[in-house]
């Protein structure tokens, strides 16, 4: 975590892991693989073509496994693989260009905190590989989004004692990273990365890369 962090915090962006920080379909290819083996590629590429039909190919993944009575066991046995690989570096991921620097330059009173569904644990050895070891304030896992969101984000703001207005979410799925911090009045920036439109976000733009200017302005405003 980050050394050095001030006290409280004047404004705090939460930033989504899958797709967002961490990006590329390696690792969710990989969970897709052990639940669909061969049928898995043809289905998958034909998703990242268009987008079409799921927020996420952990949509996709999960919509596959009901239609095929694929037992939970299976599919969890398949998502766990999955994130060892991340984990160990076997699925490859990486961090939008500029994101570490622009990390580094934040103020000091910028909270960023990591938000994501999946575990936390061992996710330090990605964070390192994508060069965003000491670069956060926090990391919060198994986040249960969309659900589980709003209450995510009121501890986060009550904790520096802070208004809505303060927090931005950053994230690739509007249902999951945004809908809930736009219904309590928070900014919000959506990496569109099919250009589906969902959603009313403060920013908008197909990668993270690409809305960090929009980021940074917001957080010196």
């Amino acid at each position: 975590m980050r050394a050095g962090t001030a006290l409280s915090a004047r404004r705090i962006v939460v930033l989504d892991f899958d797709g967002t920080v961490a990006v590329g379909d390696e690792p969710v290819l990989a969970y897709f693989r052990g639940v669909a083996g061969d049928g898995a590629d043809e289905a998958f590429a034909s998703w990242v073509r268009t987008g079409e039909g799921f927020r996420d190919g952990y949509a996709l993944v999960a919509d596959w496994a009901a239609a095929h009575d694929v037992a939970e066991a299976v599919r969890a046995q398949a998502y766990a693989a999955s994130r060892a690989a991340l984990h160990d570096g076997t699925a490859a991921v990486t961090a939008p260009a500029g994101l570490a620097d622009a990390l580094a330059r934040r103020p000091a009173d910028v909270r960023c905190v990591l938000v994501t569904n999946a575990p936390v644990d061992g996710i330090e050895p990605t964070l390192e590989r994508l060069g965003l070891t000491g670069l956060l304030d926090g990391l919060i896992g198994d986040a249960g989004k969309p659900a589980g969101m709003a209450a995510v984000l009121e501890r986060l703001l009550a904790a520096d004692g802070l208004a809505p207005a303060r927090l931005l979410s950053v994230g690739d799925v509007w249902r999951n990273d945004l809908e809930p911090a736009a219904a309590i009045g928070a900014a919000t920036a959506f990496v569109d990365r099919f250009g589906r439109g969902e959603g009313a976000p403060t920013f908008r733009g197909p990668t993270l890369e690409a809305l960090l200017p929009d980021v940074e302005r917001w957080w010196s405003a």
